[in-house]
C-alpha cells in the first residue's frame, strides 16, 4: 500500500467527493476513483458509499475504521520524512492573516532566528478561512486566524486577545473626550478593515451594512500608511495602535461602546508529530515571554 493510496483516500474522506479531491490532489478524477478502487481490491472490502443521485460521499463503517488507521500511517509517515530530511534540527511552518504577520509576530520570530539557531522557520500569510485546511493537511505545523471553526482534525485554542480602539492621526483634533461614542465617527471618513467575525458583527449594529465603507482594506500597513490623512479613521487592535503611535504620527481613543476584542485562535494538527510539538513548544514559549514583557493586549 504506497503512501499516495492512502493520502488520496482521506483527501476523499475530507472533501467527500471525488471531483473535489481530484482538485485538491491536482490529478483527474478517474485517477483518484481508480486509486480507491484499487485499495478496495486489495483490502477486500468497501471504503467509500457510493449512491446514485447523492453529491456527498461518505465512508461505509469499514471505512471510518480505515480513516483513523489511515490519519495514524499519515502521521507516522510525515514524522518519518522529518527525520530523514531534517536530521536532528527542528522545523516550523506558520501561517497567518496579515495583521497577525506584519503586527504581532515580528520581534516573536525575531528572537527565535538570534536564538534559537537550530530552529528553520517558514512563514506565509494567508486568508483565515485557508488556514484551517492547509493546517489539517499538515502543511502548517501552527496557524493563527480570527475566526474560530471547526475542522475534524484541528485543535483551536484561543491564543490573544487586543482591545480595539479609535487610530486617527496625531493633526485630528476633532475629539476632546477620552472616549468616543461610535456616533461620533463619520463612515465616510473610515478605512474599514475586517478583523473577524464579532467585530464585524458589532460594526453592522453602530453602522449600515449594506452601505459599503469608502475604502475597504486587508492589508494593515497600508491602513496605518493611509491614516496619516487627518480627516480618516480606524478601528483597529490596540497593539497595532500603539505600535503606530511610536512613529509619532498618531494617537488612539478607546470606544464608549466596546468592541469585543481583537482574538487570535492557535490552530495545531491535533495528532501532530513528536517534533512539531516540540517546535511548537518553543515558539510558544518565545511568543509568551514577548506577550509579558511588552503587554501587547
Amino acid at each position: 500500500m504506497s503512501f499516495q493510496f492512502i493520502d488520496t483516500f482521506l483527501t476523499v474522506a475530507q472533501c467527500k467527493s471525488l471531483s473535489a479531491a481530484a482538485k485538491e490532489l491536482h490529478c483527474a478524477q478517474t485517477t483518484v476513483s481508480q486509486r480507491i478502487k484499487n485499495m478496495e481490491m486489495e483490502f477486500g472490502y468497501q471504503l467509500i458509499e457510493r449512491s446514485k443521485g447523492k453529491k456527498e460521499l461518505n465512508l461505509t463503517p469499514m471505512g471510518e475504521e480505515f480513516y483513523k488507521l489511515a490519519e495514524e500511517w499519515n502521521r507516522l509517515s510525515h514524522e518519518a520524512k522529518l527525520i530523514q530530511t531534517r536530521g536532528e534540527k527542528l522545523a516550523i511552518t506558520i501561517g497567518a492573516v496579515d495583521s497577525i504577520n506584519n503586527f504581532l509576530l515580528p520581534n516573536v520570530i525575531q528572537n527565535l532566528n538570534n536564538n534559537q539557531l537550530n530552529l528553520q522557520l517558514t512563514i506565509h500569510t494567508l486568508h483565515s478561512v485557508h488556514l484551517y485546511s492547509e493546517v489539517e493537511k499538515r502543511q502548517l505545523d501552527i496557524a493563527f486566524s480570527l475566526q474560530n471553526r471547526v475542522h475534524q482534525n484541528v485543535q483551536v485554542e484561543n491564543y490573544f486577545e487586543s482591545q480595539m480602539v479609535v487610530l486617527i492621526s496625531n493633526k485630528n483634533d476633532n475629539f476632546k473626550s477620552e472616549k468616543i461614542h461610535p456616533r461620533e465617527l463619520d463612515p465616510n471618513y473610515e478605512l474599514f478593515m475586517p478583523f473577524g467575525l464579532e467585530y464585524q458583527s458589532w460594526h453592522a449594529y453602530w453602522w449600515d451594512p449594506l452601505a459599503t465603507s469608502r475604502v475597504r482594506i486587508d492589508c494593515t500597513p497600508l491602513l496605518i500608511t493611509l491614516l496619516q490623512n487627518p480627516s480618516q479613521w480606524a478601528i483597529v487592535p490596540k497593539h497595532i495602535a500603539t505600535m503606530a503611535i511610536k512613529t509619532g504620527n498618531y494617537k488612539f481613543y478607546e470606544l464608549v461602546d466596546n468592541p469585543p476584542p481583537y482574538t487570535v485562535y492557535k490552530l495545531t494538527h491535533k495528532k501532530a508529530t513528536t517534533l512539531t510539538k516540540k517546535s511548537i513548544n518553543i515558539f510558544d514559549e518565545y511568543f509568551q515571554l514577548e506577550y509579558t514583557q511588552n503587554n501587547l493586549s
